[in-house]
């Protein structure tokens, strides 16, 4: 794999980590929506309205701790894509100084 290709997967995949990040916070957001009162379950009884808001919480709260996991794996792949990119050119600017030194 040249350095070139492994730069643009890097880049890829952070997009792809980007991307799915994006979908869960879209999915925390409509599942914070999905309240209901407790009326609306007034044939059940307030405990089912509980359990509903519990496991609404549980699902907004669970989503958006991947939202945060899948932004952080795609920073990560971004940091390590910058170092790399940093060390070739730090490396070019070397042998570039060494040449023009002789």
């Amino acid at each position: 794999m040249t350095f070139k290709t492994s730069m643009e997967a890097l880049t890829n995949d952070a997009k792809r980590w980007d991307d799915t990040a994006a979908m869960l916070q879209t999915a925390g957001a409509k599942c914070a929506d999905l309240t209901l009162r407790a009326q609306d379950f007034s044939f059940m009884g307030g405990d089912t309205h509980e359990a509903y808001e519990a496991v609404r919480e549980f699902m907004r709260s669970y989503l958006l701790d991947g939202e945060r996991a899948a932004a952080g794996a795609g920073n990560a792949l971004i940091k390590v894509r910058n170092t790399y990119e940093g060390s070739d050119e730090a490396a070019k600017q070397r042998l570039k100084e060494a040449w023009e030194w002789h």
